[in-house]
């Protein structure tokens, strides 16, 4: 991996000059230069500064690096008009409307930017019910929560959603699908603590994400423990109704930190019984053998494509969805959420986030 941070500025370099040659205005130099050393100030002040000063360096780099996206979008989009203006010209003799100017490029990209912010603030709620002949209880309620990226930017409101769900619906089990933490958790125990008075009556688990290796994965397995999640490594443990199963990101493997098999199978192949399955497992790839072998996988990393034109035409490409349910055949299914947070700017496009309310029903057989 130590070829991103590289990459990444080498590309943000040319995104900010592009946008900067396309403006030129005397105000835009010392804006986007600002802008391009944004990340390198919010990773400093994350990691040397107190979590208000690196919030609002975050908030900052965060927002502009959103914005920049919307800005480059509208710009490319009026220099490939202004292209099909000059053809048609020049061989059609057809001149039809002016290039949009600038001026209309940084309103259409301020109006979206704040617009995008403001999804961020309000999740949607799914509630389902399963029914199972599997179940030797009535019901049991499961809240299922991903991709929070608790970090410099996201914090106590994130955690405040999802203490407000969990006061609504009083579930038995919580669970997380990755991705809970995003940054440096030094100083951030009030964070922790936050999390940890949510005491569902069968506990709260947890699987590990990639962002926690890009992070550092020992700082963010304390943290997770802290907050009194138990981390499920290439595991499976029996609630008694039912049993819950939990793999490593298989982005352990470029850290060399996997723990336990990554693959779902290799935990199931040899099961035995008849309970009701629920694995955990961050991105949305099913390992194929193990169809039929479970009842539900919970998994996250999509955020829905975080906006819309991505989220329907490329991530369906890339995992089994994007969002929603899955019917995998032989009895699995899997849910796919759209996290409660975002991973990089704190933006979203009709791909808001959400939280799943999951009641499983013990199933009174026909007679």
């Amino acid at each position: 991996m130590n070829w991103f941070i590289p990459v990444f500025l080498s590309i943000y370099f040319f995104m900010n000059l592009y946008a900067f040659l396309k403006i030129r205005h005397p105000i835009a130099l010392p804006i986007f230069a600002l802008g391009f050393v944004s990340p390198m100030l919010m990773k400093y002040a994350d990691a040397n500064l107190s979590p208000s000063v690196s919030y609002l360096v975050g908030l900052f780099a965060l927002l502009y690096m959103g914005f920049l996206l919307y800005l480059i979008l509208f710009l490319f989009t009026f220099d490939l008009y202004s292209m099909l203006v000059k053809v048609l010209y020049r061989f059609l003799g057809i001149n039809p409307l002016p290039k949009p100017s600038k001026t209309i490029a940084l309103l259409l990209s301020f109006s979206l930017s704040s617009y995008s912010y403001y999804e961020t603030l309000k999740p949607e709620i799914y509630h389902f019910r399963i029914e199972t002949e599997k179940f030797p209880v009535e019901r049991i309620r499961i809240m299922h929560i991903s991709d929070v990226h608790l970090g410099p930017v996201m914090g106590m409101d994130k955690i405040e959603l999802i203490k407000k769900v969990y006061q609504e619906y009083r579930p038995d089990l919580l669970v997380s699908t990755g991705d809970l933490v995003d940054g440096n958790m030094k100083r951030k125990d009030g964070l922790a603590k936050a999390l940890k008075y949510i005491e569902p009556p069968l506990g709260k688990f947890a699987v590990l994400g990639n962002h926690e290796y890009y992070r550092g994965i020992d700082q963010a397995v304390e943290f997770t423990k802290s907050a009194g999640f138990r981390l499920l490594r290439g595991e499976k443990i029996d609630l008694g109704p039912l049993v819950l199963v939990g793999v490593d990101d298989d982005d352990c493997r470029f850290f060399n930190a996997c723990k336990g098999p990554i693959s779902e199978y290799e935990l199931l192949k040899d099961r035995s019984g008849d309970k009701f399955v629920l694995v955990l497992k961050h991105k949305p790839r099913v390992d194929k053998r193990a169809v039929g072998l479970f009842d539900l996988m919970l998994s996250g990393h999509t955020h829905g494509g975080v906006y819309y034109p991505v989220g329907k035409f490329i991530i369906p490409k890339l995992f089994e969805a994007d969002a929603g349910w899955v019917d995998l055949g032989k009895g699995s299914f899997l849910f796919v959420s759209k996290g409660v947070g975002t991973g990089g700017p704190p933006m979203r496009l009709l791909a808001p986030p959400d939280m799943a309310i999951i009641d499983i029903v013990k199933k009174i057989p026909s007679q």
